[in-house]
């Protein structure tokens, strides 16, 4: 899950979120490795034991690549992205104007948003009952209406970090000192940390059985969304991410 990562001036805000299917990814990291820079193959295998862990890490860097490839022009293999100590994607030494982008995952999809500004996302799967038996670490009494709703609990949490995550702090950030001044389950809500305007906007959708969050620093004109999937390469089982059709989001004002 990286820090909102990128360079350049804010222009027309704009976002473009791209998922990926992992139980795809999973069945093709089965099959063969990635189609990625060689020596990223081998700096994941030493971070990560075979398994799922490791094809989410793949998935990752396969889908970070080939999303800003399609957005700035660069082939994939060229896209400057590093590790941190983390274990997370971000780019190094890159020219302005490259979008920000944000990276998250839950148990069965992988999600990243690129955008003109900071930005942050979050995908939660994680059950209703299991995020209300830790409300009181991530909220406070600002956040006891849109707790009160059903599903309250985990939409905060993912709006709460994806916020985390455009401030560029992650969970250092204290989610118990992020809170919203409307209902980011509706709109476009306003973000606030430690008491103050963060300058962000946040809004969560409803994606079958899990919540998705994502945080700009204005109300985007359009959201676009597109969905990958994995696809052989080659005789080895080499593959590769490929994007589907894209479409527009509907997340209102």
């Amino acid at each position: 899950m990286a820090p909102s990562t990128g360079a350049g001036p804010h222009r027309a805000p704009s976002l473009h979120v791209h998922l990926a299917d992992l139980s795809a990814v999973y069945a093709a990291a089965e099959q063969g490795p990635p189609e990625l820079p060689a020596p990223e193959n081998t700096a994941l295998r030493d971070r990560y034991a075979p398994g799922r862990r490791r094809a989410q890490a793949q998935a990752s860097r396969l889908l970070v690549r080939a999303a800003l490839s399609r957005a700035t022009g660069w082939p994939a293999h060229r896209v400057p992205v590093v590790t941190d100590a983390g274990g997370r994607p971000h780019l190094s030494g890159t020219p302005a104007p490259w979008p920000y982008f944000n990276v998250s995952h839950d148990s069965g999809l992988l999600a990243l948003v690129l955008g003109t500004g900071p930005c942050g996302i979050d995908v939660e799967d994680t059950g209703e009952d299991v995020l209300r038996e830790v409300a009181d670490r991530f909220c406070g009494n600002a956040d006891r209406a849109l707790l009160s709703e059903p599903g309250g609990a985990r939409r905060l949490w993912a709006a709460k970090e994806s916020v985390a995550k455009a401030l560029g702090h992650g969970l250092r950030a204290g989610l118990s000192t992020i809170h919203f001044t409307g209902h980011p389950g509706r709109e476009w809500t306003e973000a606030t940390w430690r008491g103050r305007p963060a300058g962000l906007r946040t809004r969560v959708v409803k994606l079958g059985d899990r919540h998705l969050a994502v945080t700009a620093a204005a109300v985007p004109a359009v959201v676009r969304l597109t969905r990958w999937a994995p696809h052989p390469t080659g005789p080895d089982g080499r593959w590769e991410l490929r994007p589907g059709a894209s479409t527009h989001m509907t997340t209102g004002r």
